[in-house]
């Protein structure tokens, strides 16, 4: 007698096929359902550039303030606002003149005043559009944005539109 569990096998048993066409039918209607019905990530960006390294030439030509572009340039510290004027059609005395440091009072950010510096420079010299933020390392992200927003608009006028956010070279 044959062990528990055991069986004979017929020759018909080994040649026994499967019908995969239901199967892959499934897959068929399955895997674009699921195409269809997965969900895509959406990122929202701040458009910004980064700083580009270029030769300037060293011909001087004549000072006209309609001409004249102006990079400003913010640096976010802990306490305070530093904006600093930088151009090759200016002397420094000009460009020092220009300069600001605007202090947090009672541990609030003065936007308004970086504004108000912002505005002095962009009322003097029309065709200034760039302006370099320099973050330190500790500035939290919506400060950062809430700056680029000051200096991109204010109170309805268009200040400097390219914001360029750059990292301090030590």
């Amino acid at each position: 007698m044959a062990a528990l569990g055991q069986r004979r096998r017929n020759s018909a048993d080994l040649e026994c096929e499967i019908d995969m066409v239901p199967i892959m039918n499934m897959f068929l209607v399955l895997i674009p359902f699921l195409l269809a019905s997965s969900t895509t990530l959406f990122l929202n960006g701040i458009n910004t550039s980064v700083p580009v390294m270029a030769q300037t030439s060293t011909l001087q030509q004549p000072e006209k303030k309609s001409e004249v572009k102006i990079t400003a340039t913010v640096k976010l510290e802990n306490n305070q606002f530093v904006l600093q004027a930088s151009s090759d059609e200016l002397s420094e005395e000009k460009l020092k003149g220009l300069d600001a440091v605007v202090k947090n009072t009672n541990g609030k950010h003065q936007y308004a005043q970086l504004a108000t510096a912002l505005h002095n420079i962009k009322s003097l010299y029309p065709k200034s559009d760039t302006l370099i933020l320099m973050p330190d390392d500790a500035i939290i992200y919506d400060r950062i944005v809430k700056t680029m927003d000051v200096a991109r608009a204010f109170n309805g006028q268009t200040l400097f539109p390219n914001v360029v956010v750059s990292g301090q070279v030590q």
